[in-house]
């Protein structure tokens, strides 16, 4: 289980309002805001009369959640065909590095290689969220519909038009469909490799040394690398 924070959002209107749903699949958001601190978006949501409430709030070093995970949230919109995933879907944001700017709805100014390290925090954290999530309401994230980002949801017509999070994702070498297999990975406990212990078993059965392996680490998908790596070694590859 991955360590969440609990910081319920009791003074927004959603959770006032104390609708709740059956969880049918997850919705993964990222807020489109050069922030990567989500004390800012808590405080801002955490007020009477603000639009948006998502179940959890994803930064490099934390997952807080805003709203009971089987409460109605507001982060979907109403898409093409007069539906909601919030009608449906569990949410959650994903903070965004500090640095860049927005023109029409694609990140300027933004520098993938130095924000790596952030963005490979942020990642790893969805995906335990999303997985623990998978598995506390038996969701299989492989199947059609049930693990979707929002700008999946516009195109299958429960979302709003927004670019998230493949606007974002991409420029790291991932996207929903890398995610999907990760998270299902998780699920299964297939995923349980930590970088400190990928790092171990290269030292031990590689022989590599401690200057090699930080060389191979500060590689852009450097922590990646290590656990397939050390997945190979352990004849899991």
């Amino acid at each position: 289980m991955p360590d969440i924070i609990q910081r319920l959002l009791t003074q927004n209107d959603c959770y006032r309002a104390g609708r709740t749903i059956k969880p049918k699949g997850i919705m993964v958001h990222s807020l489109g805001v050069a922030q990567p601190d989500p004390e800012v978006f808590i405080r801002s949501w955490d007020r009477p009369g603000v639009e948006v409430a998502v179940h959890a709030i994803v930064g490099a070093e934390s997952i807080t959640q805003l709203l009971p995970w089987h409460w109605r949230g507001w982060h979907a919109g109403t898409g093409t065909s007069g539906q909601s995933a919030n009608n449906t879907h569990i949410s959650f944001e994903c903070c965004e590095p500090a640095g860049h700017s927005y023109q029409g709805g694609t990140m300027i100014g933004y520098d993938a290689p130095a924000n790596d390290g952030y963005f490979r925090a942020v990642y790893r954290n969805a995906v335990e969220l999303a997985a623990y999530l998978c598995k506390m309401y038996k969701l299989d994230p492989l199947a059609d519909g049930a693990l979707i980002c929002h700008s999946e949801g516009y195109r299958r017509g429960v979302a709003s038009n927004h670019a998230d999070v493949m606007h974002w994702w991409p420029k790291h070498g991932k996207d929903m469909d890398t995610f999907r297999a990760e998270v299902a990975a998780a699920v299964k406990g297939e995923a349980g490799m930590t970088v400190e212990e990928a790092k171990r078993v290269l030292k031990a059965k590689a022989g590599l040394s401690d200057t090699t392996i930080t060389y191979l680490y500060n590689y852009r998908w450097g922590d990646d690398l290590l656990l397939k790596l050390a997945a190979a070694m352990e004849g899991k590859g």
